[in-house]
């Protein structure tokens, strides 16, 4: 992992190594492991205190099955952190250097970019903050239509993975659907 202090510096290297590298689709495997290696960064807060930055291409929301409207299907996504230096132990989350980071990785799209707070054990642990902007095909930002769970620009006879395997709510490991559906 590679320490900035520079912001500018961060995001330039982090979006091309992201553009270089494969895309990550959420599976626990050995090379997607090595990917979020590769794609996470700490950027210098203060002499103690450090964001842990992961910059990543994600795909497969829609193909998945996870979400029903294909325009969520890739995203840009940012997770940040924040953490002691030098011994990595978690502080909580500080909104406006999350919101200064996102700003710089982003730009004007800021304000296409879906927010999540923590949902795993070790993200809340962490307390690790997620900023997505989606997009379409060619990784041109885009304003997704509609909701994830809508139909309305799904292709007919489509069906998320819990509609065809028949699982119930509480068998889903996916926090926005539980986040949604309660």
């Amino acid at each position: 992992m590679i320490l900035f202090s520079a912001t500018d510096a961060l995001v330039l290297f982090a979006k091309r190594r992201a553009m270089r590298l494969a895309c990550y689709d959420g599976q626990v495997t050995d090379d997607n492991m090595w990917l979020l290696h590769k794609c996470s960064h700490l950027l210098a807060i203060s002499p103690i205190e450090s964001a842990a930055i992961i910059f990543t291409r994600d795909i497969g929301h829609h193909s998945s099955g996870w979400w029903k409207n294909p325009d969520y299907e890739r995203c840009f996504h940012l997770s940040i952190s924040f953490l002691v230096n030098p011994t990595d132990q978690p502080l909580p989350f500080r909104k406006n250097v999350g919101e200064r980071i996102a700003r710089a990785f982003y730009g004007d799209d800021v304000r296409k970019v879906w927010c999540e707070r923590p949902y795993s054990k070790e993200g809340k642990i962490r307390d690790v903050h997620h900023y997505r902007l989606f997009c379409d095909p060619s990784w041109a930002p885009i304003l997704p239509r509609g909701e994830v769970y809508r139909k309305d620009e799904t292709p007919a006879g489509w069906l998320s993975f819990s509609e065809l395997h028949g699982m119930a709510l509480e068998d889903v490991e996916a926090p926005w659907l539980k986040a949604t559906s309660t």
